[in-house]
């Protein structure tokens, strides 16, 4: 799913934060993709930050009336330069350190900049592949079970934000809710008795299966 998530200002306060020393080379990180991962990353980053970008995910109608994210966690800044790039690969389910017993369900990347050329989102969904170059304040949210990457940057750098959700909705819920999100912007305008019962229903079931 791709979203605006951040306004002008959320991305100039994100990109004035960041603190470039503490960049190293992303494939450190994950000494065993090495081969397939080619990018700086920090995890770095400033608690006001982090709050603003959790609060942000919490308070966003869509993703609170889909996902109902029970756990955010805020974890890196990512930047690709020219030829950079993430080669097909899914994400660890286990939060570290894994003696929590974390386990995330969606994963998301929120771009900082789109004055790049390049470097693409893409992922395999089970309906295809979807590929998509964000722009500025834009995020993708995904299922942690889907493989995905970012094509070589060819001009210029990518700069994002990424991290993981964990939420008690499964996967098939998420796609109930997220059709009754659709019905109920649909009705909002058109017939307001059906829009109040439609919403109930939603909020019903985001309680009953958000527990």
């Amino acid at each position: 799913m791709f979203i605006k998530l951040l306004n002008d200002q959320n991305v100039e306060y994100c990109l004035d934060n960041i603190n470039h020393k503490t960049f190293s080379k992303g494939e450190d990180s994950a000494p065993d993709l090495e081969d397939i991962k080619s990018n700086d990353e920090s995890a770095t980053i400033p608690d006001t930050v982090r709050k603003l970008v959790t609060n942000i995910l919490y308070d966003t109608h869509y993703i609170d009336s889909v996902y109902c994210p029970t756990r955010v966690s805020v974890n890196f800044y990512n930047k690709y330069q020219k030829d950079d790039y993430y080669d097909l690969h899914v994400d660890a389910f286990k939060a570290m350190p894994k003696s929590n017993n974390v386990f995330f369900d969606y994963g998301f990347s929120i771009n900082l900049n789109d004055d790049y050329e390049g470097g693409s989102f893409f992922m395999n969904t089970d309906v295809g592949p979807v590929s998509k170059q964000l722009k500025a304040g834009e995020a993708v949210i995904f299922p942690i079970i889907y493989p995905h990457g970012v094509t070589p940057v060819t001009k210029g750098t990518r700069e994002n934000v990424l991290g993981w959700l964990s939420s008690s909705i499964s996967y098939e819920q998420a796609f109930i809710l997220k059709n009754l999100y659709d019905v109920n912007v649909y009705l909002k305008d058109k017939d307001k008795d059906t829009f109040v019962s439609s919403t109930l229903v939603q909020t019903y079931l985001k309680k009953a299966w958000g527990k």
